[in-house]
């Protein structure tokens, strides 16, 4: 095992992610590619905004329901300083651990961003923090963790949050 990737969302579970991945590399002599997805914002699709239409824009001109403009292009979403800060952060303190670590910031939809990225660098094992929300979050909302783990072609390791 010589090659760990760890996505980073900045949330509460992020730095024991990370943790776990050190110290997985300290002893297996492996090294780190963490990996933050610049997400696109989503457009909205026309009749997607309620439930009248139940996602179905080509009823709106039977059901006389004006279809909002949309612009069809996703855009990225603008950088946050703090978040780029806290990247080099980490970078740094794992680097100072003695391990070798690089940072990548693809743009894209999550979960196939990371799985890209696994495929491009050809690594070994995916450590992910898991939030543990349960079933219907996941049902409505999604989850990349979820993404992850269905399409992946490599072992992914998960880190549950300690308060769950």
């Amino acid at each position: 095992m010589k090659r760990i990737l760890v996505p980073i969302d900045f949330s509460d579970v992020t730095p024991r992610g990370i943790g776990v991945a050190q110290q997985l590399a300290t002893a297996l002599d492996a090294e780190i590619h963490l990996i933050h997805v610049r997400e696109l914002s989503a457009a909205a699709a026309p009749g997607a905004l309620g439930y009248g239409l139940a996602g179905m824009p080509e009823l709106a001109p039977m059901a006389g329901v004006p279809v909002p403009m949309f612009d069809p292009m996703p855009q990225t979403l603008p950088v946050d300083e703090n978040q780029k800060s806290k990247l080099a952060q980490w970078q740094k303190e794992i680097a100072q651990g003695g391990l070798k670590v690089t940072l990548h910031e693809p743009t894209g939809m999550v979960a196939e961003e990371i799985l890209l990225q696994a495929d491009s660098l050809n690594v070994d094992l995916i450590v992910m923090g898991t939030h543990g929300h349960g079933a219907m979050y996941n049902l409505l909302v999604g989850g990349v963790t979820k993404g992850v783990l269905k399409h992946s072609t490599r072992p992914v390791l998960l880190v549950p949050d300690p308060r769950r």
